[in-house]
């Protein structure tokens, strides 16, 4: 059985670590990719203070962010932001390169910085209040909902209109079976891979599923999913795993179909742009420039992910870790992002603008179905924790987001 050394292994609300089998610890170098430099990190790059452009003397002059897992597609909207002449530190695992608004530099650089493994599966969030150097980063709003007097971040900006996490299960196993509400009628157990999570809690409250097929066990995935022959279901990304269980795992080979946790009920933001709440404030000169242009990535890369993705892969290989990623995988995020209405653009045609009455219904439901130590602030609403002021609401993706 061929076995990914690595996969996306991302808990729904806080990060464990991942299950795929046995990985591999962390290459510690790799060739520099295509900006020519060593393994040194980028000082200002090819932007820098000293540069001409928009952002250039009122955003820093390397916009770091911080993001929440490996190099992949579900992250093309930010990778859409670096410009041809890169550099890579395989040691820091982070692109630096000229941050681009479609073929204009900016003024400034952007440093991408890899999460997950690499920074032992801490939150941005969290990384963001014990670096300064981190202007920006993702976030779970039902994650940073709960935060807010610990770690207050605000969400500006949002790279995603539902989140990818799924339920999936093998349809020759249950032809019957089209939403995850119809599992209450099978024998599956659902695998949430030890995940004790707030959506978990209100989709058993609100009748959607049976709390006794909940299967929270560490178990090895995809291992644990194959040798059950099809009888479970699972939790994982839409975006990813349909195809990995297809075309990379071998003792599988087949197709799997899912329902989004979204289309279910839980209206996750998922990977949502945050930055500390002190610098909606601070930094606000810089961010009503700077978000549109971000808007316009994620733009671009709905209706044009090529180079992004071919970018994406690139890097991964540079970088030579546990992480495996590959050109399908990546062409395949994509396009069933696209589909099931994952990239799309938000409210009134607008990429990347929050809806507050979804804000607070999440608000609602962490504060009634939160797991553990997770609570809400009292008087917590929807502007404490994300905004739309930056938002240009004349940006959309232009592409026919259904098929």
């Amino acid at each position: 059985m061929h076995t990914p050394a690595l996969k996306r292994r991302r808990s729904f609300g806080r990060r464990r670590p991942v299950t795929w089998g046995v990985v591999a610890a962390v290459a510690a170098a790799a060739l520099a990719a295509c900006g020519g430099s060593d393994d040194s990190p980028s000082d200002g790059g090819s932007g820098g203070a000293a540069a001409s452009g928009p952002l250039a003397g009122v955003c820093p002059s390397t916009i770091v962010f911080q993001t929440d897992w490996e190099p992949e597609a579900e992250h093309g909207g930010i990778y859409a932001l670096i410009g041809d002449d890169y550099t890579l530190d395989t040691g820091k695992r982070a692109i630096t390169g000229p941050l681009m608004d479609g073929d204009t530099p900016t003024g400034v650089d952007i440093e991408i910085r890899v999460g997950g493994p690499a920074v032992s599966y801490q939150e941005p969030s969290a990384l963001m209040y014990t670096d300064d150097s981190i202007l920006l980063g993702f976030g779970r709003m039902g994650d940073i909902i709960p935060l807010q007097d610990t770690t207050p971040v605000t969400a500006i900006l949002a790279t995603m209109e539902k989140s990818p996490y799924a339920i999936y299960w093998d349809p020759q196993t249950y032809p019957d079976v089209k939403t995850i509400a119809d599992l209450k009628n099978t024998p599956a157990s659902i695998l949430t891979n030890g995940e004790q999570s707030t959506w978990i809690n209100y989709l058993v409250g609100t009748g959607v599923i049976d709390p006794n097929k909940i299967d929270e066990s560490q178990s090895n995935k995809p291992a644990t999913f194959v040798a059950a022959g099809g009888r479970d279901a699972e939790v994982g990304f839409i975006t990813a795993e349909p195809f990995m269980y297809e075309h990379e795992v071998e003792a599988w080979g087949r197709p799997v179909v899912g329902q989004l946790i979204a289309d279910a009920g839980y209206p996750e933001y998922f990977q949502a742009v945050i930055a500390r709440t002190p610098d909606i404030t601070a930094k606000a000169d810089c961010f009503s420039k700077l978000v549109p242009v971000m808007q316009r990535a994620i733009a671009r890369y709905i209706d044009s992910p090529e180079q992004t993705n071919k970018l994406i892969v690139d890097i991964v290989q540079q970088y030579d870790s546990a992480w495996k990623y590959g050109a399908e995988a990546a062409d395949f995020a994509h396009s069933e992002g696209v589909r099931m209405g994952v990239l799309d653009n938000g409210p009134g045609g607008v990429i990347g603008k929050f809806d507050e009455a979804r804000v607070q219904k999440l608000i609602d439901i962490v504060r009634d179905y939160g797991s553990g130590d997770l609570s809400v602030p009292d008087g917590l609403t929807p502007d404490t924790v994300m905004t739309n002021q930056f938002i240009d609401d004349s940006i959309s993706a232009t592409t026919a987001l259904t098929q």
